[in-house]
């Protein structure tokens, strides 16, 4: 009987070991997909070099071939691969419209993801039903389907422009941070009349000084003081308002546009604006000119590094503007849902749930601290009080530790990643951003501003596919018209009383009033969702 019982024990740690083994082998079985994404330039080593995915293949079993297309090119590329016959099994932070995600996802060229919600994509699922009330509803299709992964941004600070205004100028002055566009507009005057950098020249300071092509968002960000950004940066971006019945309204025809372009052309009459702000300038020659020769009076933008790396200890920054009715809202702040197409998978992936599996992770707060910070030990290390703090390798890397981090793949240099981002806070910790004597900008400083000034976000407006075609040849011509429009009144070669009714007509002849209809339909479908 012992004999008998000796050999059963040996035969089930026999078994036990074997189940170990296939089981190991299991997970060590490597499944690979082709993936296109943006190559990354200069500052950072190929994709496949990258650390984090390097670690993320060990974690879950899943290689992939990345396929790195420069950024300039990718707009033309993505609908020419994908009417090639070598489609990848997936796009990454390739930014898909909401036009596109219709018609692709209509044809069936891009997975539905809305099926695996509950079993391979409950992150996401979680995060845009729980965390973001209406974010679900934001990435749906209006045929019931979901695309593509979002990239999704909690943080309200990370997702709004500012004016940003020369301080050590106003300091020199003996002005106040303005708090109104009439307070502005007499800053600008002082700016421009005296020698208020102090080297001698009174005639070498531009009070506003917008990167090339800036001037488009230097408007967005003032449609908040001019009654037309109460929604924030998505219906400014698809170019409508809701006016004060909740009914739609296009943005480049109203009260509001003209009463701002009229007041920048006041400024622009008065020399406020630098004399390339229409042309064409390099931004190495914009960025030289701001921070080698102090001329820079304001400029905006999400945050003041833009200018130069250090900038944030010269300027303030200066959530919304009073405008001349009252209205007082930071316009250029985005909805939570940033971008709903950063990562599509198409028709040619012949296991789509692992990839959503895949991809879901980033959405839960383990994934975000994966992508944003890495591993324990490894990456980063916890102080005595449990906060994340970056190793020494990223912390003193040539060049900051935002870029140190960045050699290590984590998304934390630009936009359109599909995850969920990390908080201002933790991040300005982790770079030990947040110490005594630390001069640069802090995000988390804005949480205040950002709550006392928001706009009530709307998301994106979900077209479906007959009305992507049908206001496509509009948004083509308009985009245009509109431009020279806006420097002509501005400049001056346009007169508001004698040329703006027939600058309306214009946009009206192209399908302006056509437009609308349309995004008050998407608009009525959105609430009814």
């Amino acid at each position: 009987m012992k004999k008998l019982l000796a050999l059963v024990l040996a035969l089930s740690m026999v078994l036990s070991l074997c189940s170990v083994a296939v089981g190991e082998g299991e997970a060590k079985e490597v499944k690979t997909f082709r993936i296109v994404c943006p190559a990354g330039g200069d500052s950072n080593p190929p994709a496949s070099e990258w650390w984090i995915w390097q670690k993320y293949e060990e974690m879950t079993g899943i290689h992939i071939e990345w396929e790195e297309i420069p950024e300039s090119a990718l707009n033309d590329r993505k609908n020419l691969i994908m009417m090639s016959d070598e489609k990848p099994d997936a796009f990454w932070h390739v930014s898909w419209s909401s036009e596109e995600l219709a018609r692709y996802g209509a044809s069936g060229a891009f997975v539905n993801i809305a099926p695996y919600l509950d079993t391979s994509a409950s992150n996401l699922k979680t995060l845009l039903t729980e965390e973001v009330p209406d974010g679900l509803k934001s990435i749906t299709m209006d045929d019931g389907g979901i695309y593509g992964m979002p990239w999704v941004m909690t943080d309200k600070p990370q997702t709004n422009a500012r004016f940003y205004l020369n301080k050590n100028w106003l300091k020199n002055a003996g002005l106040e941070v303005p708090e109104t566009i009439e307070d502005l507009t007499k800053v600008f005057d002082v700016f421009k009349t005296i020698d208020v950098n102090g080297n001698g020249d009174a005639n070498d300071e531009w009070p506003i000084y917008m990167q090339p092509d800036g001037i488009g968002m230097l408007e967005e960000m003032l449609c908040g003081s001019y009654g037309i950004g109460n929604n924030g940066f998505k219906p400014i971006g698809e170019k409508y308002y809701l006016d004060k019945d909740g009914k739609v309204q296009y943005l480049y025809t109203s009260e509001g546009m003209k009463k701002m372009w009229q007041q920048m052309a006041d400024w622009w009459s008065k020399g406020y604006f630098y004399p390339e702000t229409f042309g064409k300038y390099e931004y190495e020659s914009w960025v030289t000119d701001g921070k080698v020769n102090d001329v820079v009076g304001m400029y905006g933008w999400g945050d003041a590094a833009f200018l130069y790396s250090d900038a944030s200890q010269d300027y303030v920054g200066i959530a919304a503007l009073e405008g001349p009715d009252g209205d007082k809202v930071q316009s250029w702040c985005d909805y939570p849902v940033r971008g709903i197409g950063t990562f599509v998978i198409t028709d040619a992936c012949d296991d789509p749930e692992a990839l959503i599996k895949w991809g879901d992770f980033f959405y839960s707060p383990e994934g975000t601290t994966f992508a944003a910070y890495g591993t324990e030990g490894e990456t980063y290390t916890l102080d005595e009080n449990g906060q994340i703090v970056y190793c020494d390798d990223i912390l003193n890397y040539d060049g900051g530790a935002q870029l140190g981090a960045w050699q290590y793949g984590f998304f934390v240099y630009g936009g359109s990643f599909p995850w969920r981002s990390y908080d201002s806070k933790t991040m300005e910790h982790a770079r030990k951003n947040d110490v005594e004597g630390f001069t640069g900008e802090r995000f988390s400083d804005y949480v205040e501003d950002s709550e006392k000034y928001s706009a009530k976000l709307m998301p994106g407006m979900i077209p479906t596919a007959e009305e992507a075609d049908q206001v496509s040849p509009f948004l083509t011509d308009s985009d245009s018209y509109v431009q020279e429009a806006r420097m002509k009144f501005v400049t001056g070669q346009w007169n508001f009383d004698s040329d703006w009714d027939a600058y309306v007509n214009q946009l009206n002849a192209m399908g302006a009033e056509d437009y609308v209809t349309v995004k008050q339909a998407q608009y009525d479908r959105y609430l009814s969702k």
